[in-house]
């Protein structure tokens, strides 16, 4: 494995079993309260430590620049075929349609509307409604 200074390995102390036991528990009894809200806040300290990478980087940096230049170079099809199997991942995940992915869906979703003119913003709206109809 290469070092990738964009992504520094973090430097972690060993911690003892019985913390993360201890720690497993107290989810757990929060979970019983309210298993939406633990979900939430394990699934935010996950991405925010994420294997070692830097949360701004992530968003700003490097990962980001990356994509950008790949999508400069792409043909459409390309394009289309990359966006569609990260949609399908994300819609995919745990089995079906994921709590945690829906954030990312729903800003993939925006950022196409945003892109698209008003006559294609009306005939996807109306296919919306026919898919919704199809499914009463």
């Amino acid at each position: 494995m290469t070092h990738d200074p964009d992504f520094p390995a973090p430097v972690r102390p060993a911690r003892p079993a019985h913390i993360v036991s201890q720690a497993v528990v107290y989810l757990d009894t929060l979970a019983e309260q309210d298993p939406e809200a633990v979900a939430w806040a394990a699934y935010d300290w996950l991405n925010i430590r994420a294997a070692g990478l830097p949360l701004l980087p992530l968003i700003d940096g490097t990962a980001r620049d990356d994509a950008r230049f790949w999508a400069e170079t792409a043909n459409p099809s390309e394009l289309e075929c990359y966006a569609l199997a990260a949609v399908d991942r994300l819609g995919g995940m745990s089995g079906g349609h994921s709590l945690f992915a829906s954030r990312q869906i729903k800003r993939l979703v925006g950022a196409l509307w945003r892109r698209m003119s008003p006559s294609e913003q009306s005939a996807f709206v109306k296919w919306a409604a026919d898919q919704m109809e199809g499914k009463k």
